[in-house]
């Protein structure tokens, strides 16, 4: 019996040393995730780091809801923001809201060095200006981009200030949904401007 105590005590002491050694412990340089407010460590050499999939994700919980992410879901990648930076909009089809099916569209972007994320919801057959015309349970909207002229910019959108690209949205029916960055937020707060022809 003495000899199984002292073998458990020179197992847990090996175990103590072993996981508090410093080959083993984090560092400080590289953070895995968030520090201990919940802030991502954006900037690695002065420079804004691209949206990753874990701050997305993270991002996807925390404003989508706990089971967002095991939802098929549509992923754009590049720099929609205008700042040379990588960022990432999700969309998926949200089942759990007590108003029906709603496509969301997750923005995530890291612009200027700080993390921002907005989430929209877009209704199906409803009369609001962003509604989405038909919900297809086989085939969901599709998300795409779209690079448009500075012309375009300032004479159909009113600002050629904004970032010319937009994030578009599909169901094939109905003229898309087209969001657009603005570094300026409006009065809401809101980055991403809804526009629709």
């Amino acid at each position: 019996m003495q000899m199984r105590n002292i073998t458990s005590g020179v197992i847990g002491l090996a175990l103590i040393l072993g996981i508090s050694h410093p080959a083993l412990a984090d560092e400080p340089g590289n953070p895995s995730g968030p520090d201990e407010n919940g802030v991502w460590e954006l900037n690695a050499n002065g420079n804004a780091d691209p949206v990753s999939s874990a701050q997305l994700y993270s991002e996807m919980r925390i404003q989508g809801g706990q089971y967002a992410s095991n939802y098929r879901h549509q992923m754009l990648t590049g720099d929609f923001t205008c700042d040379d930076v990588v960022d990432r909009v999700a969309g998926w089809v949200d089942l759990d809201s007590p108003d029906g099916p709603k496509f969301a569209m997750l923005f995530v972007t890291n612009h200027g060095g700080k993390a921002q994320s907005e989430i929209r919801y877009l209704p199906f057959e409803q009369s609001e200006q962003y509604a989405l015309c038909i919900h297809d349970e086989t085939a969901p909207p599709v998300m795409s981009w779209q690079e448009n002229s500075p012309e375009f910019m300032e004479e159909v959108i009113g600002s050629k200030e904004m970032c010319n690209f937009a994030i578009r949205v599909d169901d094939f029916m109905c003229d898309a949904p087209q969001f657009f960055y603005s570094e300026k937020p409006a009065e809401n707060g809101d980055h991403w401007l809804f526009f629709r022809n």
